[in-house]
């Protein structure tokens, strides 16, 4: 590119020294028509007009000074534009048998120099240059800057602000799209290298092959889009519900879907599951899409970040199937395929993955309550134990009497083995290394874990497992029943309990449950179904921002 602006400029060095002998110096008018033209473009486009002639004239118009006293009358002017080039709506790139649709395409560059005997005479000299088109396109564009200079040249008018509109507004349609209304890049027909057509020399082109100028032009669409996300004030978040936040301040939590939050909320589930070290629960609330790590890096402090990738690691290896710890150094093993046997790489302990004791070949392992009744029974009969053995034997004795508590008021998890005790709630159990399981049969549950327990078409699901036991589903009533607002709550402490006002009980408009309309608040969310409603109107409420609009006749807050 640069070889061939100095090409041009030279060329029209040597028509100038040419033409020395008929006109030793540039018309008063010409020179005026420029300096005027060159006003016009720098103001248009603004950073978009680049070279020093382009730079000398931005000063002059920011000081206020006149354009020719801050340019040399001597010198001819030349600078580059960068012009971006609009659609209507999407354009379909075409690249063989592949498709794209755009909305945004990246800039065309114009870099021209002023003769001196222009606008009255002569046109300017020009290169017209992009990193997106092919030969034949811009060797038809060349082609149609010289037919509008032609076609202006008798009212010796300015024409370079013309040749910038016509290449943003109109050169898509006359010459760049084909018959069927797609921009046609590939190689096939529109000469990247050999082309059968004639090439314009002023023609640059800076892209290697069609596949690096479709590149380029998905990544401006890229950017435009974002551009106009980042901008715009429509966006909703289904945590807060909120419908009114900007683009600047969402975040999309994954790379594989589309779902996006408002950015308090995000970094506020962040922090908390980092804070309790429910790491693998980190998810979109929405399809269970795990958190990108850049987006976790945006918004966690090094200290949270450094937490959540110690965590992380730690539940990763603990969800291992096959992956267990060395029972006297704590070093991660990974256990035999289709045995129980485990070798520590590090303090070379080979040992029992099931009783974590001594590797013992041939022999079958003892349960827990076995395990137990063995170390006291060994504790009992020697009295001459060391306190160093007797210290062993008690925490061997303490481990024992967990793992037989757990065995006997507890299930371990399929997935780490970790004990869990059930107090109270559905049978549907999580683990502290954020696997699934059924308290009833053990089974590690896959998803969300409720298919395990779902009926389909009146048949049984995958096992006979209920969610809930009769007893717990009868204390959840007796819970319920002592927060319904019809006045029938239970008496405390032999008194009734107060019956709210009957203009604060609103039923559902969808599912008729009793809901309480707190502070005079016409917006009601239902504790039953979450359906949002409100009160005043009795309707349903998508967008809390246009249903109590200034203008709208339901006012949120009542007097």
């Amino acid at each position: 590119m640069a070889a061939q602006a100095r090409a041009l400029e030279s060329q029209v060095w040597r028509e100038r020294d040419e033409e020395q002998d008929d006109d030793k110096a540039s018309t008063a008018d010409d020179r005026r028509a420029q300096e005027e033209e060159m006003s016009i473009l720098v103001s248009i486009f603004c950073d978009c007009a680049r070279g020093d002639d382009a730079n000398a004239v931005r000063e002059a118009l920011a000081s206020g000074r006149d354009v020719g006293d801050a340019t040399s009358s001597g010198r001819l002017f030349r600078a580059e534009l960068e012009i971006d080039v609009e659609i209507d709506g999407e354009a379909e790139v075409l690249n063989g048998d592949s498709t794209h649709r755009v909305a945004a395409l990246p800039p065309i560059f114009l870099e021209f120099i002023f003769p001196r005997r222009y606008p009255s005479r002569e046109a300017p000299k020009f290169v017209i240059r992009s990193d997106w088109l092919s030969n034949s396109h811009l060797s038809a564009m060349c082609a149609r800057l010289d037919a509008i200079w032609e076609d202006q040249r008798p009212n010796g008018e300015p024409i370079v602000y013309e040749w910038t509109q016509w290449i943003k507004n109109d050169a898509m349609r006359d010459v760049l799209l084909n018959a069927q209304g797609a921009l046609d890049v590939s190689a096939r027909g529109l000469g990247w290298a050999d082309g059968e057509f004639e090439v314009d020399a002023r023609a640059v082109v800076t892209a290697r092959d069609a596949n690096e100028a479709v590149f380029t032009i998905l990544r401006a669409d890229a950017h435009a889009r974002r551009r106009a996300f980042l901008i715009s004030c429509d966006n909703s978040c289904s945590m807060c519900l909120a419908d009114d936040i900007k683009g600047v301040d969402v975040r999309r939590v994954s790379s594989a879907c589309a779902h996006t939050y408002c950015v308090e909320c995000v970094t506020r589930m962040a922090r908390v599951h980092v804070s309790e070290g429910s790491v693998l629960r980190l998810v979109c609330p929405e399809c269970s899409c795990a958190f990108d790590p850049h987006v976790l890096r945006a918004i966690l402090n090094h200290d949270e970040y450094e937490k959540y990738e110690a965590t992380l690691l730690a539940r990763t290896l603990d969800s291992m199937a096959d992956l267990v710890y060395c029972p006297r150094c704590e070093h991660p093993v990974i256990e035999e395929e289709d045995q129980n046997f485990g070798r520590c790489p590090g303090c070379f302990f080979a040992f029992c993955t099931l009783c974590r004791a001594s590797w013992h070949a041939g022999s079958e392992c003892l349960n827990a309550e076995q395990k137990l009744a063995v170390l006291e029974a060994r504790r009992r009969g020697d009295s001459k134990m060391s306190e160093e053995a007797l210290r062993q034997y008690k925490e061997q004795i303490a481990d024992a009497s967990a793992a037989a508590y757990v065995e006997r008021n507890g299930r371990k998890c399929p997935v780490c083995g970790q004990g869990v005790e059930k107090n109270e709630g559905c049978n549907k159990m999580t683990c502290a290394c954020g696997a699934y399981f059924c308290w009833k049969c053990g089974q590690k549950l896959e998803g969300d874990g409720y298919s395990h327990y779902r009926n389909v078409n009146g048949e049984p699901g995958t096992s006979t497992c209920q969610l809930f036991d009769l007893d717990a589903i009868e204390a959840w009533e007796r819970d319920m029943a002592a927060l319904r607002v019809d006045g029938r709550a239970p008496r405390v402490d032999g008194r009734a309990p107060r019956a709210p006002r009957a203009a604060d009980v609103i039923s559902c408009i969808r599912c008729k449950a009793q809901n309480v309309a707190f502070d005079r608040n016409n917006h009601v969310r239902c504790w039953a179904c979450n359906s949002s409603f409100c009160a005043a109107c009795r309707r349903v409420v998508l967008k809390t921002s246009e249903h109590y609009a200034p203008s709208a006749p339901c006012k949120q807050h009542r007097k």
